[in-house]
């Protein structure tokens, strides 16, 4: 059975997974400060002909429809599965020494939440994310809660690991809102993994011009990421944050991700096609609601200046690339 005492207070909507579609619904949890999903937070708005999480409108500028979806576990299955090896994560743990409690953060689609749930059955595998976008057939350990992960945790029980993949866009103060508290959260011991990529692309050789269609692109979201304060490209700063707040044993992995196919190795050639399919397939989603949030662009202006953009990342002969992060550290005791 479930710990629900795991759950924090003082968050208006919950809501739990199911076995089947034929199940019973787990009881909701004893905490008197929680409230049954409203059908609210399932009444997507529609902006640009894209839907986006109602829970908190606003506070996260991309969309959460199907496509997004579909993109998003691409992205986690496809591309960071084939870097990481079929690793779901770098932290210490394995099926010999198992966690017992584990958090994901901004949980998205809960791919990620479902898999660890089938890799360490006997762990308690939650996710938290403003959208209830997550399947409702799951392993029997897997809970998955609407919750705004920016505001104050108050978890009753501690846990002892913590995860975040690909959140940054959606903090304004990711050292604050998510690493300290998950210092706080977490039992001594514990551990922090973070893995995210920086919302810029370069290249090595200048075949990437700052001044062409990508290059402008790029400084373009990143200028409005900052100026609606939810900056993209900070995980270059994750380890320094990791020691500031007070982890131990903190690691470090730094991989150039490219944007198609141009590497002359096999296996990063690969990567790099798979990266190019996901962020075409993304494109529209990343810039719609961001810029126009931050620029007051139309569709129409933001959808022009992307044709020019897509012919760029599909170019070959610019060896474009944005650098990936993951970091992991351990909490004294």
């Amino acid at each position: 059975m479930l710990d629900h005492e795991t759950r924090p207070s003082g968050f208006e909507f919950t809501f739990e997974t199911i076995l089947d579609s034929t199940a019973a619904p787990r009881r909701l949890p004893d905490d008197e400060d929680s409230e049954s999903l409203t059908s609210n937070a399932r009444e997507f708005p529609e902006r640009f002909g894209r839907t986006y999480h109602a829970y908190k409108d606003g506070a996260y500028v991309f969309p959460n429809d199907s496509n997004e979806q579909a993109r998003m576990e691409y992205l986690g299955q496809k591309i960071i599965g084939e870097i990481l090896d079929g690793r779901l994560h770098l932290a210490p743990f394995s099926r010999g020494r198992p966690p017992k409690r584990v958090l994901d953060v901004a949980t998205g689609t809960g791919d990620w939440v479902t898999q660890m749930g089938d890799r360490y059955p006997t762990a308690y595998v939650e996710g938290i994310d403003l959208s209830p976008i997550q399947p409702m057939i799951v392993p029997p350990n897997v809970q998955f809660f609407v919750q705004d992960a920016s505001e104050p945790w108050h978890y009753r029980q501690p846990f002892d690991f913590i995860h975040t993949r690909m959140t940054l866009g959606s903090f304004s103060d990711f050292k604050k809102e998510v690493i300290q508290q998950a210092f706080d959260t977490l039992e001594p011991g514990g551990w922090l993994e973070s893995l995210d990529a920086n919302g810029l692309y370069q290249s090595d050789d200048g075949t990437l011009d700052p001044d062409g269609p990508l290059g402008r692109w790029t400084r373009d979201v990143n200028a409005a990421s900052k100026m609606i304060g939810k900056p993209l490209s900070v995980a270059h700063k994750l380890k320094t944050w990791f020691e500031e707040v007070g982890f131990v044993d903190v690691h470090e992995q730094e991989f150039k991700l490219p944007m198609n196919g141009w590497p002359s190795d096999p296996f990063w050639s690969g990567i790099g096609k798979m990266s190019e399919r996901n962020l075409l397939h993304g494109l529209d989603g990343f810039s719609l609601g961001l810029l126009h949030t931050a620029f007051g662009r139309t569709p129409e202006q933001v959808r022009v200046a992307l044709v020019d953009v897509r012919r760029d990342i599909q170019n070959t002969s610019i060896h474009g690339y944005q650098l990936l992060y993951v970091v992991w550290g351990r909490k004294p005791g």
